[in-house]
């Protein structure tokens, strides 16, 4: 199935060069679970701090199970600090 992978601030190095806003499509299988998606990109799932999966929040509890469906759209942020 396809995904859009979108990942934000400092994430964005994991993406392929040439990547823009609207992300990367990735070809996976029915069982991947969002962590599996994060390691295929190299990006640390304990570094991921916010994951939603079309805009709903997924709990860092929650992300070991399959549960994409064809055409999902990830996004993935960092911790950010500021003030």
């Amino acid at each position: 199935m396809m995904i859009t992978v979108k990942l934000y601030a400092h994430f964005r190095q994991y993406l392929p060069e040439g990547t823009g806003a609207q992300g990367v499509q990735l070809n996976i299988d029915e069982n991947d679970s969002i962590n599996q998606v994060l390691q295929r990109l190299n990006v640390s799932s304990t570094r991921a701090h916010l994951v939603l999966i079309n805009g709903v929040f997924v709990a860092p509890e929650n992300r070991n199970e399959a549960i994409f469906r064809d055409h999902d759209v990830l996004a993935i942020w960092p911790q950010v600090a500021g003030g």
